[in-house]
């Protein structure tokens, strides 16, 4: 009994100390989560006024996109690399068409 007592203070200690010693969330995260913001929150003018101002959505979601970029070129993560170089090259196209 006492050994078992004495190993499942020792793993209290190690789950304890994992916690304790938990990483803060990264740059690249937040950097992330901006973008998240961005992108999800480019919509919300369309809920409140009720028609979106042409400008706004293709802005908001080019920022994001921007932000999801930064942190897939610091991961090395080419899938996303690749899906958000397609969205900045349409959302861009039609930023230049709009101000055209």
């Amino acid at each position: 009994m006492i050994k078992t007592k004495h190993s499942l203070t020792s793993q209290r200690a190690i789950l304890i100390n994992s916690i304790d010693t938990k990483k803060s969330v990264s740059l690249e995260d937040k950097i992330a989560y901006v973008g998240l913001a961005c992108v999800q929150g480019s919509l919300l003018p369309s809920h409140f006024v009720g028609t979106m101002p042409h400008w706004t959505l293709p802005t908001g979601i080019c920022l994001g996109l921007l932000c999801y970029q930064y942190r897939a070129y610091k991961q090395k993560d080419m899938v996303y690399t690749i899906g958000n170089l397609i969205g900045l090259a349409l959302n861009g196209s039609i930023l230049i068409r709009i101000i055209i």
